[in-house]
């Protein structure tokens, strides 16, 4: 399976995996209120990893995503590129129900981690569970992660 991003690069997954670490891959859509207020925090992990090798990918799998779209919200927003998923396959593949579901891959493909980014959609907690945070520090410590999966705080992905 492999989906286009709004760079035009093309990621075959599992194949392509190999080229990072680890690979996160975050449910993404532009009309979910929660994707809204988790975005900065999308963006400070993408650049905290990217420098340990590990990348990060949007993806757009409900009805009606344009590659027109992501890429203005890409460039208007500053996120990591998004890639369009066509039909929700890949969605489906990972189990992908509500937008800022995140999964964690390995080089051969294998889910480490999947679930949600953290515990506190609008910073209302002084210290919310960094579920996706403490994922990636373990295992790029060599450990299993604490928690593999979390609770998501998104809206309904609506692939069809």
């Amino acid at each position: 399976m492999s989906v286009v991003d709004t760079n035009g690069t093309r990621t075959s997954l599992p194949g392509d995996l190999a080229r990072s670490k680890l690979t996160v891959v975050v449910f993404y859509a532009d009309r979910c209120p929660c994707f809204r207020a988790h975005e900065e925090r999308i963006r400070e992990l993408s650049r905290t990893y990217a420098s340990r090798g590990v990348a990060f990918l949007l993806v757009d799998s409900e009805v009606g995503a344009t590659m027109e779209r992501a890429t203005a919200a890409v460039r208007e927003r500053d996120l990591p590129p998004i890639a369009i998923d066509p039909g929700g396959r890949l969605a489906g593949a990972l189990g992908a129900e509500y937008a800022t579901y995140s999964v964690v891959l390995d080089p051969n493909g294998e889910v480490l981690y999947r679930g949600g980014i953290d515990s506190d959609k609008n910073r209302l907690t002084d210290e919310p569970q960094e579920y996706l945070r403490e994922a990636l520090d373990d295992l790029l410590a060599g450990r299993e992660p604490r928690r593999k999966e979390g609770k998501t705080l998104g809206c309904a992905l609506q692939t069809r």
